[in-house]
């Protein structure tokens, strides 16, 4: 049985949920993929105190409870949402890439959802991931349009040029990822200003306890070390353009989740660059726990607003379990680099 939504759902909220319900049918086109319904149901950032618009420095905008009855529509690990805020696109840990239509009103506020499609991550044959290399966590895009995907379990990134169903391309990583656990390897990666892909691990440790990441360009790998919180583990990471990276670490415990949002600093990044092994620790941003609306976010996205502001979209991963819940989140970043 899914768990009740932690507030009442008002009747104009109800109707608002109705509204952005779509009906499912298959697109031929596309070979696998499929379009199918999605519910919406708003939510705030503090079920008790609905007026709650702030944590930490990030502005709370808008919310909403994700659901659906197709059987694939969950395990949401990695998130982008285009420049101009009208598409998202999303992988799953089940091996399947999601995409969307947005709208957001006047102030940049998300408002509906539209066009739900998913379909299977391809190999480079053409063919559907195997039981062991479909675990998609990371997803990135690059300058030109092409979408990149960390997988865990068979750890890789692949590149797919342009779209989520095309025949992906293989990308150089690290020889040191191979050693990664199987549920530990790169749970995140973003792309920087100049074309680096970063990429950080969720369980690879350094004998210090810091996490092994890396810089890669081309076939050109440099390493350095994350430092997370005690009892954290990173899940996300999206480059600004200011050169600032932002981080999504997650203490899991389904009765104390609890997320933080880490700024890492683009000076020290430069230097982790110029020095192999360099320990980098990030600067919190905000503590999301609860009464808080919180479950176990693993994909992160930024874009900038119409005034040139840092808007931050988070989503959860719910293991496909009844007691977790699909949430996405929309904060404005306050005074953001």
């Amino acid at each position: 049985m899914r768990p009740r939504p932690h507030s009442i759902c008002p009747r104009p909220a109800r109707a608002l949920a109705f509204a952005l319900s779509l009906a499912g049918v298959v697109i031929a086109a596309d070979g696998f993929a499929s379009r199918f319904t999605v519910t919406a149901l708003p939510v705030t950032l503090e079920p008790g105190d609905p007026g709650a618009t702030r944590v930490g420095r990030l502005a709370f905008l808008r919310g909403f409870e994700l659901s659906s009855d197709h059987k694939r529509f969950g395990g949401l690990s990695g998130l982008s949402v285009s420049p101009d805020g009208k598409q998202l696109h999303a992988v799953s840990d089940r091996g399947y890439w999601v995409t969307a239509a947005l709208t957001h009103d006047r102030q940049d506020r998300l408002t509906t959802f539209g066009s739900w499609r998913d379909g299977p991550l391809l190999t480079p044959a053409g063919k559907r991931t195997g039981l062991y290399e479909h675990d998609a966590e990371g997803l990135a895009r690059d300058s030109r349009g092409a979408f990149l995907v960390s997988f865990e379990g068979k750890h890789r990134i692949w590149r797919y040029p342009a779209r989520l169903s095309a025949h992906p391309e293989p990308v150089a990583t690290p020889r040191g990822l191979r050693h990664a656990p199987v549920n530990g390897g790169l749970e995140g990666i973003t792309v920087l200003s100049d074309g680096t892909l970063l990429g950080i691990t969720e369980k690879h440790g350094n004998p210090d306890g810091s996490l092994k990441g890396w810089f890669m360009k081309a076939r050109m790998t440099h390493e350095f070390a994350y430092i997370p919180a005690d009892g954290y583990s990173p899940t996300d990471v999206a480059a600004t353009p200011g050169g600032d990276v932002l981080l999504l670490e997650r203490s899991f415990d389904l009765l104390r989740m609890r997320v933080r949002v880490v700024r890492l600093s683009g000076e020290r990044l430069r230097q982790a660059r110029r020095k192999p092994g360099t320990r980098v620790r990030g600067e919190v941003m905000a503590d999301l726990k609860r009464p808080l609306s919180v479950d176990n976010f693993e994909g992160l996205a930024l874009r900038r607003d119409r005034a040139g502001r840092m808007l931050l979209y988070m989503v959860s991963d719910d293991n496909f379990l009844p007691l977790q819940r699909t949430l996405l989140l929309q904060f404005r970043v306050i005074d953001d680099s």
